[in-house]
């Protein structure tokens, strides 16, 4: 198919199938600075989204906009991430000309005002957000600046790079958090080529990655996660995956759709998820249930079983394995 010949099929896709990725099931809501949120240093524009009745605490995502954005350019990510039961947070840089470590500062920022507003007195979020396990991510130079900020917090454990840029983009990035890239085929503003491609290559190989260009896509493609119902799709498996510990959507994640032009990714569903007994893709009460009833009964588990039941690693099962699975499932409260 020709370079036009796709293009025009994007914009049909985008036209006919507007309306066809809606939000998640929880209503949501949003406070500022004026509500009490606090004022950063090293960001503006603070805009926070939340759930309302999702289980808590809840995760947090933050995101910066690009050059000469304001948050407005990324705002639908912040509604449609908070509907899925995410705490979005949305911040901008002091100036719409920063670059991407300014961005990256701008983030790391934003985190530190979660950890304020989960011990604000008055706030609607007071002790109910996840303050030990991060998302960041950003649009074009905001999705160089994820990837810098990743390498100086050691809570981010996802990152969300959206058509990024960097300044030089041929760098190494020595990063241990998995990332997610996703760009538009046509981006003019951050080519593939010399920016995206290349992060990927760039990121060693023992870190979790995963690239997804959307066929006839253009830069600002990705600034909202209605423009691709894949692309939110595989942002809310990412997150799923790495923040609250559920593997249920993996292979969906690593499948690639007929919307890309291009895919490519280091991750293996089928690896084995400690704790994970029941073989469902998630450790939760129901693994702690079932431990408990083979130790009660003298049951002996097949191999596999033992492999996953087996927490402490010492060839037994006990009441040090039930504990430290109950430790497990506590971290994730979401699995309860």
């Amino acid at each position: 198919m020709g370079s036009i010949s796709k293009i025009i099929l994007f914009i049909v896709l985008i036209l006919s199938h507007s309306n066809l990725f809606s939000n998640g099931p929880y209503s949501i809501e949003s406070i500022t600075e004026q509500d009490g949120l606090r004022n950063g240093p090293y960001y503006s524009e603070a805009l926070l989204y939340y759930p309302l009745e999702a289980p808590t605490p809840f995760p947090v995502v933050v995101l910066v906009p690009g050059f000469t954005n304001s948050i407005s350019a990324i705002q639908s990510w912040g509604t449609f991430l908070a509907s899925y039961g995410y705490a979005t947070f949305l911040v901008n840089v002091n100036s719409f000309f920063e670059p991407p470590f300014s961005r990256a500062e701008a983030l790391l920022d934003g985190i530190v005002t979660i950890k304020v507003e989960n011990e604000r007195l008055g706030s609607p979020l007071f002790g109910y957000l996840n303050v030990e396990d991060f998302t960041v991510g950003g649009y074009s130079m905001g999705g160089g600046g994820a990837q810098i900020a990743a390498q100086q917090d050691s809570s981010i454990k996802a990152v969300i790079a959206l058509a990024a840029w960097l300044d030089n983009p041929s760098i190494t990035i020595n990063n241990n958090t998995s990332t997610l890239f996703i760009s538009g085929e046509f981006d003019n503003v951050a080519p593939n080529y010399y920016h995206t491609d290349l992060f990927y290559n760039n990121t060693p190989e023992d870190t979790d990655k995963l690239l997804y260009e959307i066929a006839g896509g253009f830069h600002s493609t990705v600034t909202s996660p209605y423009n691709d119902e894949e692309m939110g799709l595989k942002t809310l498996f990412w997150i799923e995956k790495y923040i609250l510990n559920d593997f249920s959507n993996c292979d969906s994640l690593i499948t690639q759709p007929p919307t890309a032009s291009k895919f490519l990714t280091n991750l293996d569903c089928s690896a084995d998820i400690l704790g994970d007994i029941t073989q469902d893709g998630i450790t939760n009460v129901l693994d702690l249930v079932l431990l408990i009833s083979w130790i009660i009964n003298g049951i002996n588990p097949s191999e596999l079983e033992m492999e996953n039941a087996d927490i402490m690693h010492d060839n037994a099962l006990d009441i040090f394995d039930i504990t430290m699975l109950a430790e497990i499932i506590s971290s994730n409260t979401s699995n309860f």
